[in-house]
């Protein structure tokens, strides 16, 4: 796109704004609330915090993200090709626009798909709109549940709802429909619903549950319980829920289905933090590794001795036989190989967005954020996506 602007009058109170992209002329007045915005980006030259200004929609049209069968683009969000209107997609395409992590909505869809169940794919999304409770990082969910005070169900008290247990039963055996209220199956809800059930010395418990397991959503109690085949007690109620996000402590198996390269995350040795790709010598991040100083004084060694095919090499062409390279043959390779030639994060970050892909971009971004790393090298790109795309993008970012 070719932007031209000029800044006629920056006054706030009758200052505007010019800018021409692809020949279609824009004006925005000090009226606007943008204005100051655009004034910013204009004095910064940030062109596309100026084109944002001008149409802040365009947020939201330029958001690309892909997860399985989930697709964001346009500004919607499609699962399996059919766009989703709910809450959820809401929450996606927001969380896209601010820079957060939506992966675990990512999962839970994912999950939710799984489940068998039409009328309970659709009825959850209801629920989980009406009265939102927080994901985990995996996709599953957390809910209320009012026990016995020794912990047994309330019903029959034959179930033990001690924190840690797993209670299920055959799907077959839970109602499915929606319209009687109090019948088979294990029930939660929301902190109201379970509240308000309870009595006396009786306890509330957290659960956790796979959407995929989820079978109705009663119309009674204003759409606040659920009944599910499964679930965890992962603790007894301290406090309501707040955060977006909770860690999960519930496996089933649909993990399988869902987990993916997004999880090979390692822990470094000297921090302690999560991180991708450890040195294989030392077992620490890029950030506490003291091996690096080293590796690169031997790359340039190598460099020196091998310049001729260096540049041999750099005019290759790149089609699809270069996925098959073993680019770790010999010592003579190591020291042409693209994925070790670094990058600045500012202007990776930068073209990530700029080219559409803003799930790997935002992944990046919180694993570099805490640690302050100027400069990674292209092969850690592919902890977040495939070995071509990241070759593409090193491509990308050297014409």
């Amino acid at each position: 796109m070719e932007i031209t602007a000029s800044l006629l009058n920056q006054n706030p109170v009758d200052g505007f704004l010019t800018i021409v992209a692809d020949g279609v002329q824009h004006t925005v007045l000090a009226s606007n609330p943008m204005f100051a915005s655009a004034v910013s980006a204009f004095q910064s030259k940030d062109w596309d915090a100026l084109m944002l200004a001008i149409d802040p929609s365009l947020k939201f049209k330029n958001l690309y993200a892909k997860y399985e069968q989930i697709e964001v683009k346009d500004g919607s969000v499609f699962v399996g090709g059919d766009v989703v209107r709910s809450i959820v997609a809401d929450r996606i395409i927001n969380y896209l626009a601010d820079g957060i992590d939506c992966l675990p909505i990512f999962k839970f869809i994912t999950r939710l798909q799984l489940n068998p169940s039409k009328r309970a794919v659709d009825e959850l999304y209801t629920f989980l709109e009406h009265k939102y409770l927080p994901l985990t990082e995996t996709g599953t969910f957390l809910a209320y549940k009012a026990v016995r005070a020794d912990f047994t169900d309330k019903h029959t008290g034959r179930f033990d709802n001690s924190v840690g247990n797993v209670l299920e039963m055959p799907r077959n055996k839970v109602d499915d429909n929606k319209e009687i209220g109090c019948s088979y199956g294990f029930h939660a809800g929301t902190l109201e619903y379970a509240s308000g059930f309870a009595s006396g010395s009786d306890k509330l418990v957290l659960v956790e549950i796979d959407p995929a397991d989820v079978v109705s959503i009663p119309t009674d109690c204003n759409f606040q319980k659920l009944r599910t085949c499964r679930y965890k007690v992962v603790s007894e109620y301290e406090r309501p829920l707040s955060e977006p996000v909770y860690q999960s402590r519930f496996s089933t198996e649909h993990d399988d289905d869902v987990d993916d390269e997004w999880d090979d995350s390692e822990i470094c040795a000297e921090c302690h933090e999560e991180s991708y790709g450890n040195c294989q010598e030392c077992d620490c991040c890029e950030g506490c590794c003291d091996c690096q100083d080293s590796e690169d004084e031997e790359e340039e060694e190598l460099e020196d001795a091998y310049e001729p095919k260096t540049e041999v090499q750099l005019t290759l062409s790149l089609d699809d036989k270069t996925a098959d390279v073993d680019w770790s043959l010999d010592n003579k390779m190591q020291s042409l190989d693209w994925t070790k030639v670094k990058v600045s994060v500012d202007a990776l970050l930068n073209h990530l967005f700029k080219s559409r892909r803003p799930a790997v971009a935002m992944a990046i971004r919180r694993d570099n954020s805490e640690l302050k790393i100027n400069e990674i090298p292209f092969g850690s790109l592919m902890n977040y996506t495939t070995k071509d795309d990241a070759l593409n993008i090193y491509n990308e970012l050297n014409p």
